[in-house]
């Protein structure tokens, strides 16, 4: 056996070339301990490859020599069957590429069959799914996190190494600046500039520095230099550009924009991927599915929870049919105001909601918790109104409404149906009890979230707490209060709030 480091020292391949190949099946991958390289050290995850690795490596430096290309290489020399090379696994290599010219009538060049092989591929009906994606193909957010990867992405772009667990950590920029570091400097500069295609018309320049301050100054003058060039289109929803890189070969790169980040899929140009295309162009169950299998991620957000106040005594006292218009008039009339702010949507409990907002590159996540927190309650009034009418009733229709923020671990709850996802932890929990403690449509929030806006943010929000004057009840402004001083904790009807008894709270009145 073979380690990694010296197979990249013997070669002289960049650790990115060796992923490269790991990837597109040319060699397999490491069989990974976990040693002390001295005795008595700390244990090193260290890689280890059979020794033939080392002659096949070799043996495609010679042929890359000889100036075959990275597409016949791989169809020549791949170590497994089911490399992203091929749209479909049932197509196995041949061991030399050769023998199929001959098979052929010798009147093809090795290019030609492997472009009549891609066009023999394509023919075949494709069942497709995101998980049967053999090109590799990720998604990012529009601060170039990633947000979900399939199994050829993992092998091509990461191959051993784990992803990230901090949201803030899993930017793909680096990640694409070593996998492209042989690569011709134009056709480098083309595939980022293609990113920040996509991303631009919501990440700002202050963002971008936040981004790629880990970096060294040449590669941020770099990144800045390709941003200037990208587009600033809001309308770039779906871009179809070439990249040649230098292990791999040409590839189609196929971008497609969706309002939760940009998926992006490389193609290998010989392959005819129509079928593929028009199957990714079917955007909301494409999406719909990828949201279902996004990495599970350590991330800051801001909560809402909104419950209907005296559902139950409405429920009775409208027929089924009118309850479920109702409540299907609050749902399909509030769920653009939280699209509106970034919101996404958790899950729907009973008469209540749940929604989280993630950070922004251009605007604050927890402003527009707040935000949409306030225009909710407006919007209620006017529904407020027109069942008033309807029913001739003075029934009032609030929805209280608990804010908090935190870091939590987010990840999809998934059945044979449907998904959802899920934000689990105390951020959760404490916002779900302040929606049990708001009343009267009332928006309470945590400290913690106004604490972390900024002086200017803060000035717009009318926000304090009511007391209990000698003769009339006060609205201090700007202030803080522990709930289990604005509540007679003693009564049992509050018991259920006594977990969250000392937090510091909060009633937001309006944004200014």
């Amino acid at each position: 056996m073979i380690t990694s480091k010296n197979l990249i020292e013997q070669t002289g391949i960049s650790r990115a070339t060796l992923n490269n190949y790991i990837g597109l099946g040319l060699i397999i991958k490491p069989e990974v301990k976990r040693i002390a390289v001295i005795p008595g050290d700390a244990l090193t995850t260290i890689g280890y490859f059979p020794d033939w690795t080392l002659e096949k490596i070799k043996q495609i430096q010679l042929l890359k020599q000889q100036g075959i290309s990275m597409n016949a290489i791989c169809q020549q020399l791949s170590a497994v069957n089911t490399n992203p090379c091929y749209i479909n696994d049932s197509v196995k290599p041949l061991d030399n590429i050769a023998e199929e010219v001959k098979l052929i009538g010798n009147q093809l060049t090795s290019d030609e069959v492997l472009e009549k092989r891609g066009k023999k591929i394509s023919e075949k009906p494709l069942n497709l799914t995101v998980d049967k994606i053999l090109y590799p193909a990720y998604m990012i957010n529009y601060e170039c996190g990633l947000i979900w990867l399939n199994e050829a992405a993992q092998q091509l772009f990461y191959t051993n190494a784990s992803i990230p667990e901090r949201s803030e950590d899993r930017s793909i920029i680096p990640t694409l600046l070593d996998w492209t570091e042989n690569s011709p400097s134009n056709q480098k500069e083309a595939l980022f500039v293609n990113h920040f295609n996509a991303v631009k018309h919501r990440l700002n320049s202050e963002s971008l520095s936040k981004n790629i301050a880990a970096l060294n100054p040449n590669d941020r003058k770099w990144l800045e230099n390709c941003y200037e060039q990208a587009s600033t289109s809001e309308n770039l929803l779906i871009q179809d550009t070439f990249f040649n890189h230098a292990d791999i070969g040409n590839q189609r790169v196929v971008a497609i924009s969706f309002r939760e980040g940009v998926l992006f899929t490389y193609i290998p140009e010989i392959e005819d991927a129509n079928q593929l295309l028009n199957w990714l162009s079917r955007r909301d169950s494409v999406i719909r599915t990828l949201l279902s299998q996004q990495l599970p991620v350590l991330t800051p957000l801001a909560a809402i929870v909104a419950d209907l106040q005296n559902s139950v005594r409405i429920c009775s006292e409208l027929p089924p049919d009118e309850y479920f218009q109702l409540i299907n008039e609050i749902w399909s009339t509030l769920d653009p105001i939280f699209r509106k702010y970034y919101g996404t949507y958790g899950k729907h409990t009973g008469d209540g909601m749940v929604y989280y907002f993630f950070p922004q590159p251009d605007q604050n996540y927890l402003m527009n918790a707040i935000l949409c927190a306030c225009e909710i309650r407006q919007t209620m009034k006017k529904i407020t109104h027109h069942w008033a009418i309807k029913k001739g009733w003075s029934n009032q229709l609030y929805m209280n409404i608990g804010l908090n923020e935190g870091q939590e671990w987010l990840g999809t709850f998934k059945t044979n149906t449907s998904y959802e996802l899920v934000v689990l932890g105390e951020t959760m929990n404490v916002c779900g009890r302040l929606s049990d403690f708001a009343r009267l449509g009332k928006i309470w929030a945590t400290k913690n979230l106004v604490s972390k806006l900024t002086p200017l943010e803060r000035e717009t929000i009318d926000y304090g707490v009511s007391r209990l004057g000698a003769e009339e009840e006060l609205f201090v402004s700007k202030s803080y209060a522990q709930i289990s001083t604005l509540l007679d904790m003693d009564d049992p009807r509050h018991k259920k709030l006594m977990d969250i008894s000392s937090s510091v709270v909060t009633e937001i009145r309006a944004v200014k």
